[in-house]
């Protein structure tokens, strides 16, 4: 992350942009303070550092300008408002109705809840019968930024958070009892089983809350199952403004307007979980969703609150988890059970035909960290990459 010049609630605390020279990085690489946070219209940054107390402003008063201009000129539209929340730093000024009864991450959110609330009454004055609003967050909680973070839910990934317990158990088996008391209490303190939040594949990392409003299309007050990706976003965007998908190329993504509309459950049947930092190679796909099954040939654990991290674990037979009945991810099939050889089978055949299509697919890389042409900084002269336009 990129510094500011009055810093947010951040762990731990980041120092403020360089107002001279003798710049300088943290060794956790959770502050960059040569490079300001910029903030960006299209392609252009029209502030760098951001201030983050005015953001929140800065959204609202900018979507309800495009929205009035687009709405004034009769043509479709399509915003896209990449919130900074719920990410750290945090506003260290949101407005607080009580300051003493707020913490931080409470009111960041009271303050997102506001924006979005905003940007919605602007749609529903020009725009409300033929407009989707479309919200949704890329990933879980960053465990590691403890109660600046947000909360898991009900999925814990209990089998990754108790690791550190099940070695201990084992370690313990053949100690006398008074020994094992000791190392309980000691182990009880000191887990190394890491988080199973962002930067893993279990629950906690990837599955996110979507909400979707169109009055008149999307049926109000109902919840779907269905398994959608924010992959989806654009081909159903795409669809529902009567266009066509780039050709020549595959789309991992679904239209999923039948869903949003309430004349479907059925989304995806499978997905695949790329690597996200905690275990394996970066990208890698090695976890695996088909319906309600879940499989992991790769685990291990994100940085903790407590600093932990859980070891990196590879599973020639995968464990695999049935979400239907155990949305915490806390006990994988039997192995020798009907049920898991036959979603190791499916499991297996999918894997192999997704990386087949990949290998075949027409895709480019590129690695942005070799290109000095696209660090983020308006006036890569300036000290912390300074300009303002807004």
């Amino acid at each position: 992350m990129g510094c500011t010049d009055t810093p947010g609630y951040n762990h731990p605390p980041c120092p403020a942009c360089p107002q001279s020279d003798g710049l300088r990085r943290s060794p956790e690489r959770d502050c960059y303070t040569d490079v300001a946070l910029p903030l960006y219209e299209n392609l252009n940054i029209v502030e760098q550092p951001v201030n983050l107390s005015g953001l929140a402003r800065k959204y609202a008063e900018k979507a309800a300008e495009f929205i009035e201009q687009a709405s004034t000129s009769g043509r479709p539209f399509l915003l896209y408002v990449g919130l900074a929340h719920m990410h750290v730093p945090l506003s260290a000024t949101p407005p607080l109705e009580n300051p003493q009864s707020q913490r931080p991450y409470h009111a960041s959110l009271r303050e997102m809840d506001s924006l979005v609330g905003q940007i919605k009454d602007k749609v529903d004055h020009v725009a409300k019968e033929n407009t989707l609003l479309w919200f949704t967050g890329d990933n879980g909680p960053w465990a590691q930024k403890c109660e600046l973070a947000g909360s898991t839910g009900p999925f814990f990934g209990l089998w990754q958070t108790h690791q550190d317990e099940d070695r201990s158990r084992k370690e313990l088996s053949h100690l006398p009892k008074v020994t094992q008391l000791v190392r309980r209490h000691h182990v009880s303190h000191y887990s190394q089983s890491g988080s199973s939040a962002k930067q893993t594949t279990w629950e906690g990392g990837h599955r996110v809350p979507a909400l979707a409003h169109w009055p008149g299309r999307v049926p109000a007050n109902v919840t779907s199952m269905a398994l959608l990706s924010v992959l989806d976003v654009f081909p159903t965007a795409i669809a529902l403004a009567g266009a066509s998908l780039p050709p020549n190329r595959n789309f991992d993504g679904l239209d999923a307007s039948e869903v949003l509309f309430g004349r479907s459950q059925v989304g995806h049947r499978v997905l695949f979980h790329p690597n996200s930092g905690a275990a394996g190679e970066y990208g890698a796909l090695q976890t695996v969703r088909l319906d309600h099954h879940k499989a992991f040939y790769i685990t291990g654990g994100a940085k903790a609150c407590d600093g932990s991290m859980g070891p990196e674990q590879h599973h020639a037979s995968p464990l695999i988890f049935n979400l239907e009945d155990d949305t915490a991810e806390a006990a994988p099939l039997q192995r020798g059970s009907p049920e898991y050889q036959a979603v190791l089978l499916k499991v297996t055949r999918m894997l192999a035909d997704v990386l087949r299509d990949i290998a075949h697919d027409n895709c480019s890389q590129a690695d942005y960290t070799q290109d000095p042409s696209v660090t983020p900084c308006c006036d890569p002269y300036q000290i912390a990459c300074r300009c303002q336009t807004v």
